[in-house]
């Protein structure tokens, strides 16, 4: 009796379908995914990407490093018991200003960017972006404004634009008045 209300409900439903050929289409299509999958990982375990040979990479110059090098003035030792060890990139120094030009001064450096600590005569160059700071840093003036408010004789810290170890010329950042 159960199973003749089984095959009522099938020929009422079916709605026309052949049940074996549904039946086959999706086996069909069951193999065909797995076949899929079973190519995806195999393929996964067995590729091996190529290598791509590069030549070695050279750094590029770079404009840092003209900036840290050092100069040569006063870096070879005076005698093998005088050797001042400094740091390898210095930035400010200090003098007295002898000379004042047009986009320029002319300072009597203390020697501390020099390891043979001899006192130098120095050339700081202004430019547009120099800072010029006057006593206390109050009151600032920028580019070569700046020169108008130094005298002959007046004692200057001067941060350089790059590293002044062994240079005796070279570019301001900025010029406080001490």
């Amino acid at each position: 009796m159960v199973l003749k209300k089984i095959k009522d409900f099938v020929r009422n439903y079916s709605l026309g379908l052949n049940w074996r050929l549904v039946r086959t289409v999706i086996i069909g299509f069951s193999v065909i995914i797995l076949a899929v999958i079973i190519l995806v990982i195999a393929s996964y375990f067995t590729y091996k990407p190529e290598e791509i040979s590069r030549p070695p990479a050279s750094p590029p110059p770079s404009p840092i490093e003209e900036i840290l090098k050092s100069g040569k003035v006063g870096e070879e030792k005076v005698s093998e018991t005088l050797v001042i060890k400094l740091p390898p990139v210095i930035f400010s120094t200090s003098g007295t200003i002898k000379e004042i030009r047009s986009d320029r001064l002319i300072i009597q450096g203390e020697g501390n960017n020099f390891s043979d600590q001899i006192p130098r005569e120095l050339t700081v160059i202004s430019t547009p972006t120099t800072l010029t700071f006057l006593a206390g840093q109050k009151i600032k003036y920028q580019g070569l404004d700046g020169l108008k408010y130094l005298k002959e004789g007046m004692e200057i810290l001067i941060e350089g634009e790059e590293n002044i170890r062994g240079k005796t010329e070279f570019k301001a950042r900025t010029i406080n008045i001490l």
